[in-house]
């Protein structure tokens, strides 16, 4: 009852605000059309509400300081964030973020690409999200959100949101050519031109690598491409083209005795490794977008998108009592029973359409920003999986085909009432339809009745010039996994996320830049198995996930271009309540007691350069039990760069990078119990990638928030209190 009545209060005072801004509209259709601007994701106009919540902004200076071959790692450096790379060639890492451990992967979080979410409603998993599809030379920014505090992005957004923009506009020709260990080649180029009425951004990537560990070969191609033209001095139209081919070999998980041993560690398991697992990826998109600048003041964006993509992957999981009494070079091995093989086929189409009215006009005769939108997608997914043996089909386990609808309207007001009180509201209402044929039982059935209205609400205070106060409480959801959406005889409602939180951040000197959250993630209605009845689902679990989570910068004011930096994140959960009795006061398994990164780096506009940076990770539980711990990690990662100017009008870096320079043994990913406890991917090895690249001088960024990683602490202060007054 409490959280209906937040959110009908909610909803009442944005639609009042709303309304109440309706005559300014109507003033303002009758002022003269200005230049459209280039940027054209929807909610753009909203980045000082984001000052309401923890959004940490990687700027465009930052991705270029440094090469990148995972979009991940760009995010790496945000207070609190994790990426766990499975080293299975296309099939999509997953990531921590607020306390959930199944980002990217799984449903935990949203990924989105120019405001395009890039998560799958039915796949490997609900929400799985794929990033390599993305050219980390493309991206302008990404904003990183923590916790459901985003109106403008709804399922799969509970943990939060990796928003990745990508440039638009400009004249530039950027390249970056590395080569690295292990057979490591990535070739990047990124390109603004333009071509008469046209405005062009291109980019491309080829990658290939024979990976650390054995049979862990994998190659890549990306192409995107995007032209714009002028109809008019108000209205712009966009053309998108996005393609993407990947193929790999996967090694496997091997158990902790190989980890362990030298002299195997690289190698695969001797069972799996005779089932050969490989998969490919083949994927193509395509957007249409129309934005018009009706005044000075008012900016309606509209976009359509489709994209077809094609996934298959052969994936070998190790029965490991039975692997125990085996021989691998027994001629009478039935693999099918000590190592089986699935084959997974993913065949997706998706369309979404959209459109968002953004203003800047006073409401009640306050300053304000808001946005206000809809969108619809529609997904068509066939998936089938088999049971195989060295890739030769043997049985079908699975043959379904999906469709998902889901039709969404959001807004955002943020009022500038005071600088000592600046609220933000929103809200997102997602209606959910479709429905499933099982074609191995040749039957349909529809989705399950699911809706969901999310509030947001968060505020901010300037105390001083120098320190700015923030609160927030947010909603978000979760609906069934896989197949039980569609199961009639299941009766539960959505699970229920409230994130409450509380930060502070500042520069109480020109050198000094600091940002401190605390949160308490609340999740309720949890949909767990019913003990009563194994093949039901109920609503009866509750989980808390609390945690703090900061930065630090300091610019020596003696030393130019110095910078010494942390970002930390401290977490504990706890489950509440559960059929499970054994469960209850447990903690999530998979989840470090912290992360933390430690380092300082010199970055002169000409001349040598480098960075070295610690990156720890506390112990986690290994299983729900809370029997297993894996101690976690400290890895030290350098660089080393050199970087000339040619005339002023290029910028040239030469840049030795090394990952694990200590050669630490670790894993990233560790899980299992006493038994079958296992290391998904062997990070122990030291590596080195050399290169150069070339880009525009560098200019600061004109992107507010928190950032990190952007220039001094001087100028970071600068740039997140220019509005403070």
């Amino acid at each position: 009852m409490k959280e209906k009545k937040i959110r009908y209060l909610v909803t009442c005072t944005f639609g009042s605000l709303f309304i109440s801004a309706a005559p300014g509209l109507v003033d303002a259709a009758e002022s003269e059309p200005v230049k459209l601007e280039s940027i054209t994701v929807k909610g753009e106009g909203m980045r000082d509400a984001d000052r309401s919540f923890s959004v940490n902004v990687i700027s465009q200076d930052q991705i270029q300081s440094q090469h990148w071959e995972n979009p991940l790692t760009i995010v790496e450096e945000a207070a609190g964030f994790n990426a766990v790379s499975y080293q299975h060639g296309g099939v999509a890492d997953v990531f921590t973020i607020r306390g959930f451990t199944g980002g990217g992967h799984g449903s935990d979080a949203g990924l989105s690409l120019d405001g395009i979410s890039l998560n799958e409603g039915e796949s490997h998993a609900d929400g799985y999200g794929d990033t390599s599809i993305i050219i980390p030379l493309e991206i302008e920014a990404v904003s990183v959100y923590k916790g459901p505090i985003s109106p403008l992005y709804g399922n799969f957004a509970r943990g939060g949101v990796l928003a990745f923009t990508t440039r638009k506009g400009g004249e530039y020709q950027n390249f970056d050519l590395s080569t690295g260990s292990y057979g490591t080649f990535d070739a990047q180029a990124a390109f603004g031109t333009t071509v008469g009425p046209l405005q062009i951004n291109g980019a491309l990537q080829g990658y290939q690598s024979d990976g650390w560990r054995d049979h862990s070969k994998y190659t890549k191609m990306n192409a995107a491409f995007r032209g714009a033209y002028d109809i008019s001095d108000a209205t712009e139209i966009a053309y998108s083209l996005r393609g993407h081919g990947s193929r790999w070999q996967a090694p496997n998980y091997i158990l902790n005795d190989q980890f362990e041993d030298d002299d195997t560690r690289r190698e695969e398991n001797p069972f799996t490794k005779l089932q050969e697992d490989t998969g490919e990826k083949q994927l193509d998109a395509q957007r249409l977008d129309l934005n018009h600048v009706i005044n000075d003041r008012l900016k309606l964006l509209a976009y359509a998108y489709n994209t077809d993509s094609y996934f298959v992957r052969f994936q070998t999981r190790l029965n490991v009592a039975n692997s125990a009494v085996a021989d691998p070079a027994d001629p009478n091995l039935d693999l099918s029973a000590v190592a089986p093989q699935t084959e997974y086929n993913y065949d997706r189409d998706a369309s979404a359409i959209g459109m968002s009215l953004n203003g800047a006009y006073p409401v009640l005769g306050l300053p304000s920003n808001w946005v206000v939108g809809f969108e619809y997608y529609d997904e068509d997914i066939k998936n089938t999986s088999w049971r195989t043996v060295t890739h030769v089909r043997q049985t079908r386990l699975t043959d379904d085909k999906y469709n998902i609808t889901t039709a969404s309207l959001y807004g955002q007001m943020d009022l500038d009432m005071n600088p000592r009180f600046r609220p933000t509201l929103g809200f997102r209402y997602d209606k959910f339809g479709g429905d499933r044929d099982d074609l191995m039982t040749d039957t349909s059935t529809d989705m399950n009745d699911y809706d969901h209205f999310s509030p947001k609400l968060g505020v901010r205070s300037a105390l001083t010039d120098n320190w700015e106060l923030r609160a927030s409480a947010a909603n978000g959801f979760a609906l069934p996994e896989d197949t039980a959406k569609y199961d009639s005889n299941i009766d539960v409602d959505t699970v229920e996320y409230w994130q409450y939180e509380v930060g502070i951040n500042g520069a109480p000197t020109p050198q000094w830049y600091l940002d401190l959250a605390a949160f308490i993630l609340n999740t309720t209605d949890d949909i767990v198995a019913d003990p009563n009845n194994v093949t039901d689902l109920i609503n009866a679990g509750e989980t808390r996930r609390s945690g703090i989570e900061g930065e630090v910068r300091f610019s020596p004011p003696t030393l130019d271009y110095v910078e010494a930096f942390t970002s930390f994140g401290f977490y504990d959960s706890e489950i509440k309540k559960n059929p499970n009795a054994a469960l209850i006061g447990k903690e999530l398994s998979g989840l470090p007691k912290y992360v933390s990164n430690l380092g300082v780096r010199y970055a002169p506009p000409t001349g040598w350069g480098g960075s070295i940076r610690l990156r720890s990770l506390g112990k986690w539980y290994t299983n729900a039990a809370n029997t297993i711990t894996y101690d976690g990690y400290d890895v030290v990662n350098a660089s080393l760069t050199y970087t000339m100017h040619d005339d002023g009008e290029r910028t040239a870096r030469w840049y030795l990078d090394i990952n694990n320079l200590t050669d630490e043994l670790y894993s990233e990913n560790v899980g299992g119990g006493p038994a079958s406890a296992c290391i998904w991917d062997g990070r122990s090895g030291s590596s080195v990638a050399s290169g150069c690249s070339t880009m525009p001088p560098s200019s600061p960024s004109s992107r507010s928030g928190r950032h990190f990683s952007s220039g001094s602490a001087t100028a970071l202060a600068s740039r997140v209190f220019s509005r403070a007054f």
